[in-house]
């Protein structure tokens, strides 16, 4: 064991009896989600009838690899051009970080929420035009990179400036965005991540310095009602400098969108309430997918005097 600063750090040593000789064996240090899995998944939604009217699916660009970037739309296509010029924008990405598989377990409660027959799931449909990336850097996941891209970059510090040739995807979301933020107000934005150094499920928001900056600490606030194993006060909304080129930042600063996060769901586990000293499993992780999508339900719908009472309980915790 060392230490160093304010963390401890350990090392840890095992050893494996393979069953066969000559065997492939994969070591994974958490649960596993491949880009093959990804379009198993999708390639099972898309068709599927009860979908049809809900869900569409293209690609947005490729990789640098060639590799399929898939844009996903939810609505109710059937409405009428009217009300679909009417409808809120909702933008939710996850694997910028190829390593962070969590993400991805979240993002299909997401998408298995958004497409199911909840009344709910009816109603964010019928009010916003949602569209999901759901993994932005296939070419990192597929070669088994932990943080970076095809080319030895950090694509979730690309977003101020990137450059079509050497981080395409990232290009093309923030195009998306800003296309859709001239035809409609973008309620939130969300990028999906792991995290391997704090516990539990929090997020990192924003926060400026005039009497909104609570504002951007509702969304949050009220995902932890909606999940027990969501923790507010692991949450953050500072805006570092080495963070400045981030999705979550670059959303809020440059493309107005207040509500501008990235949802982290921790590599070790939680350490309060009766999911402490146990580590999230898959349905766990989909489950939060789920209570995030509750969590918009309830922000669209609470009114001047509760927002009032929580920007005052959040006072009140800070």
């Amino acid at each position: 064991m060392k230490r160093k600063g304010a963390f401890h750090y350990y090392t840890l040593t095992f050893s494996v009896q393979f069953q066969h000789d000559y065997d492939t064996v994969y070591f994974a240090h958490s649960y596993p989600y491949t880009y093959s899995d990804l379009q198993r998944y999708l390639a099972k939604v898309e068709p599927d009838p009860r979908t049809r009217d809900k869900f569409q699916r293209k690609m947005l660009t490729q990789d640098l690899a060639g590799n399929a970037c898939d844009l996903l739309t939810v609505t109710t296509f059937s409405d009428s051009p009217e009300k679909m010029k009417q409808k809120k924008g909702i933008v939710i990405s996850s694997r910028v970080h190829p390593g962070e598989t969590g993400a991805s377990f979240m993002m299909q409660g997401v998408i298995d929420y958004l497409v199911g027959p909840s009344i709910g799931a009816k109603m964010l449909r019928d009010n916003f035009l949602i569209k999901i990336v759901p993994m932005l850097n296939a070419d990192g996941v597929i070669n088994g990179n932990t943080r970076c891209s095809l080319a030895g970059v950090d694509l979730n510090r690309s977003w101020m400036d990137p450059q079509k040739d050497v981080h395409p995807v990232i290009h093309a979301v923030k195009w998306l965005i800003k296309r859709l933020s001239d035809e409609r107000d973008i309620l939130l934005f969300c990028d999906l991540h792991g995290h391997s150094r704090k516990k539990n499920i929090f997020m990192y928001g924003n926060s400026t310095k005039n009497d909104t900056k609570y504002k951007e600490r509702i969304f949050p606030y009220m995902l932890e009602k909606q999940a027990e194993v969501f923790s507010f006060n692991d949450c953050a909304f500072s805006v570092q400098r080495a963070k400045e080129g981030t999705g979550r930042v670059v959303g809020w600063k440059e493309l107005g969108i207040q509500n501008s996060f990235t949802l982290e769901a921790s590599f070790c586990g939680s350490d309060f309430g009766k999911y402490a000293d146990l580590h999230f499993n898959t349905n766990m992780l989909q489950e939060i997918g789920h209570h995030f999508c509750e969590a918009i339900i309830e922000y669209c719908q609470v009114d001047d005097a509760a927002l009032k009472q929580m920007v005052a309980e959040i006072e009140d915790i800070i």
